[in-house]
C-alpha cells in the first residue's frame, strides 16, 4: 500500500515543522512525516525549511524543534522522511536518527545530488531519495543518470513533473510531492510505481486511499 507522508507534519492544520504538526500527523494516522533539517550557526540540528544565516539557536524565535526532539516524539510511532536542506550534516543526522529508529523506519532525501551520494557512502543500508523540483527538465534518461550517480534508491519528483509526463517509463519507484488535490491523491495513491505520497492534508489522503 502506498504510504501517506505528512508534509512538514500535518501542515494544513498546524504550523509546519513543529512538534504540534508532527503530533497531529501521528494522531490522524499518517504513515510517515516528511520534515526539513538545517543546522544553526552554532551547530544545532533543527527542523526548519528556510535558511538560518548566521543564526544561533538561542536567537531563533520561535525556536524550531531540535532534531533529537523530533526523533524522540516520533520513534516507535511513525516513519520519518528526513530532508537534508544543506550539505555537511549527513553524518550527524544519520547518527541521531539511526540511534533511535531502526532501518526501514526512515528514509533520507535531498534536492542536492552530492548530499544523497554522501548519505549512501556513509550508510549504504539507509534508503535515500533524490528530490526533483518543478524546474527539472522532463528527461527520464538524465534523471536516471543522476539517480545512479548519487546511488539514490528512488527519486521524488514534484507532482507537476509527473502530470507533464516525466515518469512515462524507466522510473520504477517514486515518492511524489506535494499532492493536495483529491483527484490527484486518488491517482497517485493507486499508482504501483509510487511508494509514498507527500501531502499537506494527510487526513484527506487517508480517506481517499484505495483499500
Amino acid at each position: 500500500m502506498t504510504l501517506v507522508a505528512a508534509h512538514r507534519g500535518a501542515s494544513a492544520i498546524a504550523p509546519e515543522n513543529t512538534l504540534e504538526a508532527f503530533e497531529r500527523a501521528i494522531e490522524i494516522g499518517a504513515d510517515m512525516i516528511e520534515f526539513d533539517v538545517r543546522s544553526t550557526a552554532d551547530g544545532v540540528l533543527v527542523a526548519a525549511h528556510d535558511p538560518l544565516p548566521s543564526s544561533r539557536y538561542a536567537d531563533l524565535h520561535p525556536s524550531p524543534p531540535r532534531l533529537e526532539a523530533v526523533v524522540d516524539l516520533c520513534a516507535g510511532r511513525i516513519q520519518l522522511d528526513v530532508e537534508l536542506k544543506e550539505p555537511g550534516v549527513e553524518e550527524e543526522v544519520l547518527a541521531v536518527v539511526s540511534a533511535a529508529l531502526p532501518l526501514g523506519a526512515f528514509v533520507v532525501t535531498s534536492f542536492l545530488d552530492d548530499v544523497v551520494a554522501a548519505v549512501k557512502r556513509r550508510r549504504p543500508d539507509v534508503r535515500a531519495g533524490l528530490l526533483l523540483g518543478r524546474e527539472t527538465p522532463l528527461d527520464v534518461a538524465e534523471v536516471l543518470r543522476r539517480q545512479q550517480a548519487a546511488s539514490a534508491d528512488f527519486v521524488a519528483p514534484h507532482v507537476s513533473l509527473l502530470e507533464r509526463g516525466l515518469a512515462a517509463d524507466g522510473l520504477t519507484e517514486l515518492v511524489v510531492w506535494t499532492v493536495n488535490d483529491e483527484a490527484l491523491l486518488r491517482r497517485y495513491l493507486d499508482d504501483p510505481r509510487v511508494s509514498a505520497v507527500i501531502t499537506d492534508d494527510p487526513e484527506l489522503a487517508l480517506a481517499v486511499r484505495p483499500g
